[in-house]
């Protein structure tokens, strides 16, 4: 489990430092002042292996398409655009410190002849025979562990080809995953982490918490339509229907208990978690996260722009797991951006003083 988290030059934090995460936390703050921006870099410090660790942050704020050049693929994750200059991530996981740094290559050349190439993939099958030559760009990826190297790779990019060249690597078991805003629900991935829990019998875990918006509800099933697979409810009627037709809410509260419940020893993020959800059920929801999150050891961090949220998973945390919680507050004077974290005690006090602490 993350308990500490730093990063510097990402985006537009320069620098932030959570000084304290638990099982569950809820950022909060302003617009504008880094809360989903924290949410990708600590997405980005485990998705470290994939080619489109940056161009999935992009999707998930609704950019569909960017042209395949080291300036616009690469340039908005760094502080004020400078690619000069290294982004770093620290996280204490476990009690062991961990380091992540990015720096810009405008030069790479590969010197492994046993580096191994993930996921290049060639966009064109033609190429003008008087072009000129196009040079090699590269992320070079450094991650350490307590000043030993467990990671050294670059992620690609030259004509036509986006890939990540793995020069050494440790084996990393965390598995991570983003629930945007914005994102639509992807049935076919909530579908395959259902199947993952029907095979060992845990579906009714999920259902029990999905019970919580929708009372009805007796069963549920994964149902393949060509190359469509979808999670159908029972909730009596003469047949049953997708989990989508039964409301947003469900539906969110499904790919969140989901995603906690296959992502053991990991971490789920969750961005604008109010999102979908009625402010009168939102204490039980967070009632169910916790008990999901306890139940499959995993880690929950998430934003919030709403006071009711923020109340309500106050009042969802109780009966012995206060101390599973915690609310960071963002702020932003000038260009400083500064965490202050409230554990469950803090935040009631706050709450019982009729203090803001949005």
């Amino acid at each position: 489990m993350i308990t500490k988290f730093k990063v510097s030059g990402f985006k537009g934090l320069k620098p932030l430092e959570l000084p304290k995460l638990t099982r569950v936390s809820l950022l909060g703050g302003r617009n504008n002042v880094g809360k989903t921006s924290v949410l990708e870099a600590l997405f980005m410090f485990f998705d470290r292996l994939n080619p489109q660790m940056i161009l999935r942050q992009y999707a998930w704020r609704g950019v569909r398409v960017i042209p395949l050049e080291a300036e616009a693929m690469w340039a908005p994750i760094f502080y004020n655009f400078d690619m000069n200059k290294a982004i770093i991530f620290e996280a204490k996981i476990d009690n062991a410190i961990e380091k992540m740094t990015l720096k810009f290559n405008p030069n790479y050349t590969s010197t492994k002849i046993q580096a191994t190439t993930i996921g290049t993939e060639t966009k064109a099958s033609q190429i003008r025979t008087d072009q000129p030559s196009t040079p090699t760009y590269s992320l070079d990826i450094k991650c350490e562990r307590e000043k030993k190297t467990i990671l050294s790779s670059h992620l690609i990019v030259k004509l036509n080809e986006l890939g990540l060249q793995v020069d050494h690597m440790e084996k990393n078991g965390r598995k991570a995953v983003f629930l945007g805003s914005r994102a639509f629900v992807d049935t076919n991935e909530d579908a395959e982490r259902f199947g993952q829990l029907d095979i060992i019998g845990k579906q009714e875990k999920i259902l029990e918490i999905l019970k919580i918006i929708e009372p009805k509800i007796k069963g549920l099933s994964s149902i393949t339509k060509g190359n469509i697979s979808l999670i159908y409810g029972d909730i009596g009627l003469n047949k049953k229907l997708p989990i989508s037709y039964l409301g947003d809410g469900v539906s969110r509260l499904l790919s969140i208990t989901l995603a906690i419940a296959t992502s053991k020893n990991g971490l789920v993020m969750i961005d604008e978690c109010e999102n979908g959800i009625h402010y009168s059920v939102m204490s039980k929801v967070w009632k169910g996260i916790g008990l999901a999150a306890q139940e499959f050891n995993c880690q929950v961090i998430g934003t919030t722009h709403s006071y009711e949220c923020l109340h309500s998973a106050y009042e969802g945390f109780t009966g012995g797991m206060e101390e599973d919680f915690s609310y960071v507050r963002i702020d932003k004077d000038d260009d400083k951006i500064i965490a202050k974290t409230f554990d469950y005690h803090l935040l009631e006090a706050a709450f019982n003083a009729n203090m803001e602490v949005r």
